[in-house]
């Protein structure tokens, strides 16, 4: 498990304009940022980034949150393997502890689930 005090350092450094910048691209209008949602296509840009709130939101398809959620939407990652990301994009230390049991089984489940269909997929095809 990932320690309280390294998630806050995470949530303090990451900065969502960074972030959602890595994927989308964003224009300066007033004190925000905007850009075409990467959750939907469009023409026209809906996507909001406040840099004074640290938060994004699309008014398109209503997704909206902090740098955090922003990877596990886009990535389709867990809440630890966002944390881990962005810890590596700003170079900082996790303090991970013993493994939780709940997170194992919650891992061999998925992977479990993950061999199933990969077999289904192979034999249907």
């Amino acid at each position: 498990m990932i320690s309280r005090t390294s998630i806050d350092l995470i949530q303090e450094t990451a900065r969502v304009e960074d972030v959602v910048g890595d994927f989308v691209q964003l224009r300066k209008r007033g004190a925000n940022l905007i850009g075409l949602c990467p959750f939907h296509n469009e023409k026209s840009p809906s996507f909001t980034v406040s840099p004074a709130k640290n938060i994004y939101k699309c008014f398109g398809c209503g997704k909206a949150g902090n740098p955090i959620h922003f990877m596990m939407e886009h990535d389709n990652l867990s809440y630890p393997d966002a944390i881990r990301y962005l810890a590596k994009k700003y170079g900082l230390e996790l303090e991970e502890t013993g493994a939780d049991p709940i997170f194992d089984a919650a891992e061999q489940e998925k992977e479990s689930l993950y061999l199933v269909n990969q077999f289904a997929n192979q034999f249907f095809q």
